[in-house]
């Protein structure tokens, strides 16, 4: 069966200088930040250890493009528009980067590797050459280059218009109340031109670098600069003096890529998992991670656009990423995909983060089947499955109360 995936297409940039192409292009923006989550995290489900440092490496990155998403609903709701995360916002894998130049990074769905790292990873999170390289916007061969595009285009449309035009279409959905852990960066709500330049420069700092020919000193420094910082009893933050100023992405990936890192045992994923291509019980895993993953989207979704951040947010989207899919998805890379192959050959299955919206209550439904399942490696994997599917239909519960406490 022939492979599907997006193909760029050349594109002449045309300056941002209305509202309607600026909410297209933050759209877009949110397309981009999301269409890197699912490399990344397939990357951190195969790793065996996840309390070496390639780990910890990725996974800072996963949670700091989660804050660079929620920073673009920021901005987005800012000017009077909310970040679609379904349909045709959502990327399919294999493919390239949304709006990427043609050439641009090839990506596909994999177990980490030093090759991983440096011709894709690396690739993504690519500094521009000069801080003096033009904007791009429909057609950007780096990330800081679409959001200098950006930039340029809150600066335009504010001139344009007037900041009271431009900030007074705000929705009231921003939100600052999540919490990214201990490392660099925070949530920005968007006001003004000041607040929305602030807040991209947050993005394109902690993916591709800035522009510092040195670490800066303290009250210098970008924001969410250093790598750890400290919370106070009144709840502000300073960085922890002697840890390391905050690497970029690009430099953390670099770390990975030239073995600076070591790289952990993995589970042997094979490329781009699809449901569709199995059967069985695997094909029923599989698609049940599809279904959780899908109702992450619509959860977030819904949680950006409105003011439902406590249920539709905290109640459901968090406690799922943060629990449940790395469940499933550990589970998945262990199980070889044919019944006689060794799951340290592989190849193992794998999350597809295939779009495949269902009910909740169908997915604990489709979760209680798999109960009942035994998948056949012995009594020990037994335990781990019933555990970790256990697990699993306890936080979707949750989830449904959260969502329908009157239910």
């Amino acid at each position: 069966m022939a492979v599907s995936f997006t193909v760029p297409q050349r594109k002449i940039y045309q300056p941002i200088d209305t509202v309607e192409s600026l909410q297209q292009h933050l759209q877009w923006a949110a397309s981009v930040e999301l269409s890197t989550i699912p490399p990344y995290l397939t990357a951190l489900y195969s790793i065996q250890d996840n309390s070496s440092w390639a780990y910890r490496l990725i996974r800072t990155v996963v949670l700091e493009e989660m804050l660079h998403l929620m920073l673009v609903a920021n901005l987005m709701n800012a000017i009077g528009a909310s970040p679609k995360l379904s349909g045709d916002a959502v990327p399919t894998y294999p493919s390239f980067m949304p709006h990427h130049a043609a050439g641009g990074p090839f990506i596909q769905l994999q177990a980490l590797s030093p090759a991983l790292a440096s011709t894709v990873f690396m690739a993504i999170e690519q500094p521009e050459p000069s801080p003096h390289v033009p904007a791009q916007g429909d057609y950007y061969d780096t990330i800081g280059q679409f959001y200098k595009a950006i930039s340029e285009g809150f600066e335009r449309v504010v001139a344009r218009y007037g900041a009271p035009a431009v900030f007074g279409r705000d929705t009231g959905f921003q939100t600052c109340a999540t919490w990214f852990g201990l490392g660099g960066g925070r949530l920005i709500e968007v006001h003004d031109l000041e607040s929305a330049l602030r807040a991209i420069r947050e993005i394109v700092q902690q993916g591709e670098g800035a522009q510092f020919p040195r670490a800066p000193n303290v009250g210098e420094e970008p924001e969410g600069g250093f790598e750890h910082y400290a919370q106070h009893a009144d709840g502000s933050l300073t960085p922890v003096l002697g840890t390391p100023w905050e690497l970029s992405h690009y430099r953390k990936f670099m770390l990975i890529a030239d073995g600076t890192a070591p790289l952990p045992p993995v589970w042997p994923i094979g490329p781009d998992p699809d449901a569709d291509k199995l059967v069985g019980w695997r094909r029923n895993l599989t698609l049940l991670f599809d279904n959780v993953y899908t109702f992450v989207l619509s959860s977030l979704e819904a949680a950006l656009g409105s003011k439902d951040l406590k249920n539709a947010f905290f109640g459901a989207a968090f406690p799922t990423m943060q629990v449940v899919l790395p469940a499933l998805a550990g589970l998945l890379a262990q199980i070889p995909k044919y019944d006689a192959a060794d799951p340290q050959l592989g190849p193992n299955l794998g999350p597809a983060f295939h779009e495949r919206p269902v009910p909740l209550a169908e997915i604990v439904a489709r979760t209680d089947a798999l109960l009942a399942v035994d998948p056949g490696f012995g009594p020990i994997f037994l335990q781990t499955w019933r555990q970790t599917l256990a697990g699993v239909r306890e936080q979707l519960r949750n989830s449904q109360k959260s969502l329908n406490p009157k239910a």
